[in-house]
């Protein structure tokens, strides 16, 4: 077919079919060229991060140094927490900070959780406070500064009335302790 017959059997192809021959023509167009333009750049970024994975792989996971320092650091983190014995103390601290705050502490939960064979241990404290929001967000802001092995799991508020400015929140924390 010489190109002239070619253009002349094309336009009587989009005057048969319309419309939708064109669009379908250019479809196919733009197919093919996602094809080569897209796809294939994608799996040319594929194979070469699969490259990138299988090096990370083989490579030590750290060298004898790293593994002294991330020794090191464990046991600096260890020497850090209190002892059990220092229980009592964060606990007076918890409750003298309560009360400089205008937060008013009932009744609370204390339990020792002991983990087994390793060098530390877990004191759950559960705590009702009640006082207005900003105070109570101040107060444990001033807590977790005092204590940096204390550690807040959950927090609920609970309001009587949407006007009302206070709130009652039920606390849990964990202080973390050295083991024996």
């Amino acid at each position: 077919m010489t190109q002239g017959n070619l253009l002349a059997h094309l336009r009587f192809q989009y005057y048969r079919h319309g419309w939708s021959a064109a669009a379908g023509l250019a479809l196919i167009a733009g197919a093919i060229g996602f094809q080569y333009f897209g796809v294939a750049q994608q799996r040319a970024q594929a194979a070469e991060l699969r490259v990138k994975q299988s090096a990370l792989r083989q490579r030590p996971a750290q060298s004898p140094i790293q593994e002294e320092t991330a020794s090191k650091r464990r046991a600096d983190f260890f020497a850090s927490l209190p002892a059990a014995s220092g229980a009592l103390e964060a606990i007076t601290v918890i409750h003298r900070s309560a009360g400089a705050n205008g937060i008013k502490l009932a009744n609370g939960e204390y339990r020792l959780v002991r983990e087994g064979n390793t060098q530390w241990q877990r004191y759950q404290i559960t705590l009702p406070a009640h006082s207005s929001y900003p105070r109570l967000r101040a107060w444990l802001a001033e807590l977790m500064n005092a204590v940096p092995a204390l550690a807040l799991d959950e927090i609920s508020f609970q309001r009587d009335d949407v006007g009302s400015e206070s709130v009652e929140a039920r606390l849990r924390l964990t202080l973390f302790l050295r083991g024996p």
